[in-house]
């Protein structure tokens, strides 16, 4: 077998790095609470790791080893420098014609939602963004996390529970 035959079809990278590197710097980011420049380090080693790797042991789970690896390379980076965390409720981006009210109110409910995720579990903030922000479907972010199928629905269910409890009280 020759490099020829492990190599990856022309244009496929470039498509899966316009998939997924939004997702995937969000999560990382995430993951290394706010640390904008670590998140775009780790998905540019993913995405390095992807070209060298043999296009047909990962092109049927493509996502989940995208998020998969990120995952690793953030939490080795966490090992050797511990990023600092920055409160995701003082980042806004701008709306080009806001409305004050509305923006005032969407940003309190900002900062209430970002609460009551900060109060889950770790595993259920970790499922929870990989369901809602990268799109993964349950049977991925079982292969990322290492969790069952089941086990990954649970701690979602789990998590939207606890939110809505949250809600409803406060």
């Amino acid at each position: 077998m020759t490099k020829a035959d492990k190599a990856w079809p022309p244009g496929s990278i470039d498509r899966l790095v316009e998939r997924f590197e939004r997702p995937l710097l969000a999560y990382a980011q995430r993951m290394l609470g706010g640390d904008w420049a670590g998140a775009q380090d780790a998905v540019q080693e993913t995405f390095l790791r992807l070209c060298r790797e043999d296009y047909r042991k990962v092109e049927s789970h493509v996502a989940a080893w995208l998020f998969s690896v990120c995952r690793s390379r953030v939490i080795d980076m966490q090992r050797t420098k511990r990023a600092t965390p920055v409160d995701a409720s003082q980042i806004t981006l701008p709306d080009p014609t806001p409305d004050a009210s509305v923006v005032a109110s969407e940003d309190e409910d900002k900062v209430q939602l970002d609460q009551l995720v900060h109060q889950l579990s770790p595993r259920q903030q970790e499922v929870l963004r990989l369901r809602l922000h990268a799109g993964l479907s349950y049977r991925e972010i079982a292969e990322v996390t290492g969790l069952t199928v089941s086990n990954v629905g649970f701690h979602l269910h789990q998590a939207v529970r606890n939110l809505r409890d949250s809600l409803a009280v406060g």
